[in-house]
């Protein structure tokens, strides 16, 4: 049945455990892998990069690259693990490992410090459920009659586009913390610990010599991520972060850039490309790219993200060049501080574009965080689509939710920005962008450049006012490819290298003549991205028109449907931009009439 349910909708990684006592649960309907046939049954997806051994009553399933020596050998990998002699914090990269004695019905869980892949599990009576994909899991909860839903959690992805703590939208199973261990036995005795946790400690180093390391750190885990000698692969933006892992390769991947038209994203990463000297394919984007593939990115993420369709359907296209794909991913939130508290600069009341400064944070952290959250929902507020009651009942859960964020994130730090910064980012997996990570692992085996130890280590390391405004990647990537530096970046055509204080000399030079009307403004469309609003009217239009009907809206009982309806008025008359709020709905609507259909 869960093989059923996966390949309904053609889910290609996915790891699905259930281990129960024998004799208590019937295994006709599970596919096991080697033949196997105990109370330990899994089922995975074609593209999950997996690794099975079993070894008398011992049973080991190992999902990612795990590595103790920055190399990628199962073998060698096995030997340490299984001989007891070593500490997990010593464990590299990205992994999961699932180890199971057969005879005595003992499990013990383990996942990296990135928490990928990520994992959620049920503790039921004599039995647990573990699943790498939230939906396959919460479907096969709900249809079993095992779970009910708990709708008061898609408050959160209303809220943040993401869910925080260890929260799932069912009443029984959870995610699984960063770096934990789950030990767990066949009498019903279960136990969470912690392997390892940052250390905010700040380094004394200067910017150059920090730098130099991110740089050396990079070279690093390109070394250790292509030690396997496969077909390597790289998504290609015009921006700053896989600029600055292609930088870094000396024997370049095969680039991919996505684009809707040929403009200047896909220019500037074409030229990316070619400076390292590495091929380039450009994939375009069509028009019903969204339209084709919603479900499936609801689906895919289990709506722990609001769903994001840009990188579903190249599987072909992608697989034909490669086994495995890098990306970008880490770099912005580790050394870019994207998502420290800012605020722009201002002149005589008027905001400088471009030009911010890191924010102080002060009065109720909970409150601050709330309100300033870069990624928080944008679009409509969310109070025009609420009763009275679900006001309440969403601030009060926010509340609660945030707080115990904050109440985790006081343990490893008394620095407010460490503190800020965990309780967004302590949990790498929950955070909003990995849905496009989940996206990529789609397309073919997909690995991180920036998750490693050792770069985790060094961003917890480097002081805040480093990181701001992307000056330690900036001053890495002009020690390391000084034509890069100086190319445009797509994101705003100006120099890749420039500070936030040039870019903002550089837009009021370019826009000053519109801004005064000596010249026509034109529409600007360089980027990858839709806007969601855009995606909204282009693809999705009647998908959001029939929202206030939606039996499974109405059955969550989240939104007042009546006043949704009268706010998707205005927007068909162009009085209203839903944007990502209309998203996230539609994304709940989507996930939750495929988990109970």
């Amino acid at each position: 049945m869960i093989n059923d349910i996966a390949k309904s909708k053609d889910v290609n990684n996915f790891l699905f455990v259930d281990i129960s006592p024998k004799g208590k649960f019937r295994t006709d309907n599970f596919f096991t892998a080697n033949g196997l046939n105990h109370d330990l049954n899994y089922v995975f997806g074609e593209l999950t990069p997996i690794f099975t051994r079993e070894d008398g009553n011992r049973i080991l399933i190992i999902l990612g690259h795990p590595s103790y020596d920055l190399t990628i050998n199962f073998d060698k990998f096995i030997a340490n693990y299984t001989s007891g002699y070593f500490d997990l914090a010593q464990i590299n990269g990205e992994f999961l490992i699932v180890d199971f004695n057969k005879k005595n019905d003992k499990l013990s869980v383990v996942n990296s410090r990135f928490g990928s892949p990520m994992v959620f599990y049920a503790l039921l009576n004599n039995r647990i459920i573990l699943s790498t994909s939230y939906a396959i899991l919460a479907k096969f909860l709900i249809k079993n009659k095992l779970a009910k839903i708990n709708s008061i959690v898609f408050y959160e992805l209303l809220k943040f586009r993401r869910v925080f703590n260890d929260h799932t939208f069912d009443t029984v199973s959870k995610y699984l913390p960063v770096a934990s261990v789950l030990k767990w036995d066949s009498d019903e005795k279960y136990k969470i610990s912690t392997y390892w946790t940052p250390n905010y400690t700040k380094n004394t180093n200067s910017l150059m010599q920090n730098a130099e390391i991110l740089n050396h750190l990079v070279r690093e885990s390109i070394q250790y991520k292509t030690n396997d000698k496969k077909k390597y692969g790289i998504m290609q933006s015009g921006g700053l972060d896989t600029r600055f892992v292609m930088s870094n390769f000396s024997d370049p991947p095969h680039a991919f850039t996505t684009t809707y038209e040929k403009n200047r994203e896909y220019q500037v990463a074409k030229k990316i490309a070619s400076i390292k000297g590495a091929e380039h394919t450009w994939i375009q984007i069509n028009s019903d790219r969204y339209k084709n593939n919603f479900d499936k990115s609801s689906f895919v993420t289990g709506a722990m993200y609001m769903a994001d369709s840009m990188f579903y359907g190249f599987n072909e296209i992608i697989r034909k060049e490669c086994d495995v794909i890098f990306s970008g991913f880490g770099m912005d939130y580790f050394f870019q501080g994207m998502y420290l508290p800012s605020k722009t600069v201002s002149i005589f009341g008027n905001d400088l574009p471009w030009y911010k400064r890191i924010d102080t944070i002060k009065g109720n952290m909970v409150d601050y965080f709330i309100n300033n959250i870069s990624y928080y929902t944008k679009g409509i507020d969310i109070s025009l689509i609420l009763s009275s009651d679900q006001k309440v009942n969403m601030n009060d859960w926010i509340e609660y939710s945030i707080s115990n964020q904050l109440n985790e994130a006081k343990k490893y730090s008394d620095n407010i920005y460490d503190v800020w910064e965990y309780m967004s980012l302590g949990d790498l997996s929950r955070h909003y962008t990995h849905g496009g990570q989940l996206a990529m692992s789609e397309l073919t085996q997909h690995r991180v450049i920036g998750y490693t130890n050792e770069l985790l280590d060094l961003y917890t390391s480097i002081p805040v006012e480093q990181r701001f405004d992307a000056r330690v990647l900036r001053k890495a990537l002009y020690l390391s490819n000084k034509r890069l530096y100086k190319l445009i970046s797509a994101n705003h055509g100006y120099p890749a290298g420039a500070s936030s204080a040039q870019k903002c000399i550089y837009h009021i030079k370019k826009y000053w003549p519109e801004k005064v009307g000596l010249k026509q403004k034109k529409r600007n469309f360089e980027r990858t991205w839709l806007t969601s609003e855009e995606i909204l009217r282009q693809e999705l239009y009647d998908k959001v028109v029939n929202l206030p009907n939606s039996q499974f809206l109405n059955e969550l009982g989240i939104v007042d449907t009546k006043r949704l309806s009268s706010v998707i008025k205005s927007w068909k008359s162009g009085n209203t931009e839903l944007n990502q709020t209309a998203m996230v709905l539609l994304t709940i609507d989507s996930f939750y009439s495929q988990i109970v259909s």
